[in-house]
This record gives structure tokens, sequence and C-alpha cells, in this order.
């Protein structure tokens, strides 16, 4: 072999290497981003306020938005926003869900999008909720699914929520189903009021679709 021949194999082989290492990378961006949308649900089911605030980035652009509760801004604003003392009883200083209280949230058919900085990133899901909470004062069993589409940000090597966005399509009493009763409100807490307009979110029936962060991987638009 010529050295000429052997110098373009070995620059061929480094971009190839250049390559996978890329592509293995975006793949384990992928890998975190879906670990901390599943660690989110979790965390919310148990009303376990430190670690779900440990999630987000400090970055003074961070937002939280679900359903028509408005938009909660910084990280104070996400600290009010994940204030449960309105929600749980104190054993010994314990914060703790009542027993009765029932808040699963399956996060589902993500979407990941990494942009090519590697330190950006969108995703858009659904979440299938199942819960026993109180509503007009009765414990009622809810079955619900919403979208969210959210922004991260990869700080340090660690990826962490930006921007949380989520959209109730339905939440109804299970007895009941959703054509009948599409969506049963929670009721507002006092210690988290609305921080002002956000988002115009629709539910069931309406047609809307919640916007997609990314166009047609076939068509381009």
């Amino acid at each position: 072999m010529k050295p000429q021949e052997l110098e373009a194999k070995v620059k061929l082989l480094a971009e190839t290497v250049k390559k996978l290492e890329a592509r293995f990378t975006r793949i384990e961006d992928i890998e975190a981003i879906k670990k901390l949308q599943r660690a989110y649900g979790y965390y919310l089911e148990h009303w376990e306020e430190e670690n779900l605030i440990g999630l987000w980035s400090h970055r003074p652009d961070i937002t939280l938005e679900i359903n028509a509760g408005g938009q909660y801004k910084g990280w104070e604003g996400i600290k009010r926003a994940f204030n449960f003392s309105g929600h749980y009883t104190a054993f010994g200083g314990v914060k703790q869900a009542p027993p009765e209280y029932l808040h699963i949230l399956i996060p589902t058919a993500g979407i990941v999008d990494v942009n090519p900085n590697g330190s950006d990133a969108k995703g858009r899901w659904y979440g299938f909720f199942l819960g026993a909470l109180r509503r007009s004062g009765q414990l009622r069993a809810l079955i619900g699914c919403g979208i969210w589409e959210n922004e991260y940000v990869k700080e340090d090597g660690i990826w962490k929520f930006k921007k949380l966005l989520f959209n109730d399509i339905i939440s109804s009493p299970l007895d009941e189903g959703w054509v009948k009763t599409p969506y049963l409100a929670n009721p507002p807490h006092a210690e988290t009021p609305p921080p002002g307009p956000g988002t115009n979110f629709q539910h069931y029936p309406s047609g809307y679709i919640f916007p997609y962060h990314y166009k047609n991987q076939v068509t381009g638009s």
C-alpha cells in the first residue's frame, strides 16, 4: 500500500470514529433526557418537592406551565409551583401525601431532539394519568392524558429541565368517562396563586392540536 493510500484510509477512519462518537453521545443524551422525564413523574407521584426542584436548571429563563394555571418563571417561581404545603399531612415534620392519594403520571411515545450544539434539546410526550384525588370534597378516581412539550439544557454534563409545558387533553372521573365529563379541573391553591396568563391550553373535545416542536421527518415541512 502506497503512503498516500494509507494516509487516505487513516483519515477516513478518523472521520468515521468522530461521527460514531458524536452519534454515541447523542444517543446517551436522549437516554438521559428520557430518564429525567420519567423521574419527574415518580417524584410528582409522592410530592417529593426537593427532588422535583432538583431536576431544574438555575437559569433565569426557566419556566413551568401546567394547563391554564399560568406560567411560573425563574428559580423562585419553580419552587413556588412545587410547594405542596396545602396538600400533604405532616407526620413528625416529614412531608407525606395522604395514603388514599394516588397520582400516577406515565410519560410515553417520547420524541426527543437534541440540537447540534449538544447542550439544548426538546421533547414531546404523552402523559397518561391515573389518580385518586379529592374533587368537591370527595375522593374521586380519575383517568387522564395530556401532552408535554418540554425544553432541556445540559449543564456540566447533566441534563436538566429548562421549560416544562403540559396540556391536559382529558382529566375525567373514571366512572363517568371523558365523553360525558372531559375535564374535571384541579382546584386552585392559595399557596400557588396563578402568576399570570400563559399558553392557550384547550381540552377535549376542542380538536386543538398542541404545536409540535419538530418538522415532519419525511417531508421536512
